[in-house]
């Protein structure tokens, strides 16, 4: 688990186990003047939620420990924007999760859109 040393406003938080994909997600958030605090598992998810509220999570679903779903619970969906991102391209996968989360997007991604659609969740929860 890495923090970014500042401390924007707004905090997202990485849940990605692949190195190459969270490096550039983590990029190109930080770039757009946003805190990230990354997380490569569901037990370090997990310990981060316990003592802390990021505006937006950025989950992945297939993550050593488990299954990026079974994150949920853990997290305080009044406080909290949540964005599945996968890899999983089906439908299926879209449909399951998205009862559950507040934006779906599947990898490779743009990033540009990666960043505006994570400003648009941090805005509608500020609000």
């Amino acid at each position: 688990m890495t923090h970014s040393p500042d401390s924007p406003a707004v905090t997202v938080l990485l849940v990605e186990d692949d190195v190459v994909i969270r490096t550039l997600q983590r990029y190109v958030l930080t770039r757009a003047g946003l805190g990230v605090v990354e997380c490569a598992d569901l037990s370090d998810a997990e310990t981060y939620l316990r003592a802390h509220t990021p505006d937006v999570i950025v989950l992945d679903l297939n993550l050593p420990g488990g299954h990026g779903l079974n994150l949920l619970p853990e997290i305080d969906r009044r406080r909290t924007a949540v964005l599945v991102m996968t890899s999983m391209g089906q439908q299926h996968t879209q449909d399951t999760s998205g009862d559950l989360s507040d934006d779906f997007m599947t990898k490779p991604f743009d990033p540009n859109t990666f960043v505006l659609r994570i400003q648009k969740l941090a805005r509608q929860w500020q609000a």
